[in-house]
């Protein structure tokens, strides 16, 4: 074959070729077949795009060069059929690489109609995964033998790697709405004899007609100034989802040590001792009263195994996935929790609102990996301080990046009056032992107020007594 002449079905050898002499999966017949249905027929190139977003999935640099080519002329608006195609290939200056107008027009020879035409799609999908998997497995082979790569690097370049191909893979065809009314109304059912609970309990049953319990896939900011009982809410969401429901919820603590949070959870679980208490150790009774607060707080002991808690300083957003894959690949993970934020660090160089950017879509994309709820600690600016009257959060007040409030699929401000020296709400409800859950952001749901009873001091929040509760906030 002389050097000028392109080769038939040239393919790609992105993918190294095993030991053993065997060629990467690939089914060159079916790309063919699939590409000279889409050169004959308007609805094949339509679920051709559809169904197969990414020129990857074809082994052959040539096919791969048709599809692009298809895929300029349908979004252009144009009709895709052999002569345009060729001309098509021509302005791109692939057209000789390709194999010339004569490799174009054998693809049409090849086949006859679009029948199976979205079995074939599916097969190099498949073929395609199997690519990526040997891709990923070359690539990480190669940098574990590399002293400076940093596992937990390594297994987050994993996880992204099999999350995207998750991605390709789940492609699912439309459906009607007919198709999607039997099941609508099973939802809705299942909602009835949950009482609206779909998703993990919040432990306060207003919070719960809000929201429903915490979605799966989504990303709660829980945002607030310092004071306010952010650490306290999250180790109550926590205690609620692990101890009293069993769902195994994670805990990545940036600010505070695991033992500091045990002590904290351990005040929350024995009446009549606050967090003060224990921390400095003021127990009159000496080591026999320990023994007896070790025994009341068992259940952190007997229910505690589906409670992780990780403390690792400076926790980047490619470690915290990797974790968590870890986790959920043991144990299906109900719930995972951050404190906080501003803690972290990004993948993203650059400015910090790039980099709370950068970790914020990593939350937010998390979330949607293990398929449960996401809850974030986040600080507030100082311009709440600033402000007069009751100085209650706004959205604005979010630090550092405007990406926080988008990729939030629920935004919930702590504020409480008391510490404003604020004595009343609105309808002259106390605020003392009170905390506002502010939903400020609501993505599938109503915006609204929620007061609940609360003890700073042993970390405790509760639904108020009927005695308590205001008509309205």
């Amino acid at each position: 074959m002389s050097e000028d002449r392109p080769q038939v079905y040239s393919a790609r050898r992105a993918v190294s070729a095993p030991t053993s002499g065997q060629l990467p999966p690939q089914a060159l017949d079916l790309e063919a077949a699939v590409l000279g249905a889409a050169l004959l027929e308007a609805e094949a190139q339509r679920t051709l795009l559809a169904t197969l977003p990414d020129e990857q999935v074809f082994y052959s640099t040539a096919h791969q060069q048709i599809y692009l080519a298809i895929r300029d002329l349908v979004q252009r608006g144009e009709h895709a059929d052999q002569l345009t195609v060729v001309q098509q290939l021509r302005h791109r200056g692939t057209l000789e690489r390709t194999g010339g107008p004569h490799f174009v027009a054998q693809l049409t020879m090849k086949i006859n109609s679009a029948a199976h035409f979205e079995t074939h799609c599916r097969i190099l999908q498949e073929q395609h995964a199997r690519r990526v998997v040997i891709t990923a497995g070359t690539e990480l082979t190669a940098h574990g033998y590399d002293q400076t790569r940093d596992p937990l690097e390594l297994l987050a370049d994993a996880q992204t790697h099999l999350t995207a191909l998750h991605r390709t893979l789940e492609t699912r065809p439309g459906q009607t709405a007919a198709d999607a009314f039997d099941a609508t109304f099973d939802r809705l059912a299942q909602a009835v004899q949950q009482r609206g609970l779909t998703g993990i309990p919040t432990g306060l049953t207003a919070l719960d007609g809000l929201t429903g319990g915490w979605q799966p896939g989504d990303l709660v900011l829980l945002a607030a100034r310092p004071a306010m009982g952010k650490t306290a809410a999250l180790l109550h969401f926590a205690r609620t989802a692990a101890l009293d429901h069993g769902y195994h919820t994670a805990i990545f603590s940036l600010e505070m040590p695991t033992l500091q949070l045990m002590q904290r959870m351990v005040a929350s679980e024995v009446p009549g001792y606050s967090n003060s208490d224990l921390r400095r150790g003021n127990l009159p009774g000496g080591l026999e009263q320990v023994a007896h607060i070790r025994q009341q707080a068992q259940r952190l002991h007997t229910n505690g195994h589906t409670l992780h808690v990780d403390d690792t300083p400076g926790l980047s957003i490619q470690q915290l996935r990797a974790k968590c894959a870890r986790l959920h690949a043991q144990h299906l993970l109900g719930l995972v929790l951050v404190d906080y934020i501003q803690l972290m660090r990004g993948d993203q160089k650059g400015n910090r609102e790039q980099e709370v950017g950068s970790i914020s879509r990593g939350l937010k994309e998390l979330a949607k990996e293990l398929n449960a709820p996401v809850i974030a600690l986040s600080q507030l600016s100082r311009d709440v301080e600033k402000r007069g009257g009751e100085k209650r959060p706004l959205l604005s007040d979010l630090r550092e990046s405007g990406s926080l409030e988008q990729d939030a699929d629920c935004i919930v401000f702590l504020w409480r009056g008391e510490y404003y020296d604020i004595a009343e709400y609105e309808d002259g409800t106390a605020t003392a032992d009170t905390v506002l859950f502010d939903i400020a952001k609501h993505r599938n749901g109503a915006t609204d107020e929620v007061v609940a009873a609360c003890s700073m001091r042993r970390g405790t929040f509760s639904d108020l007594t009927p005695n308590m509760a205001p008509a309205h906030i």
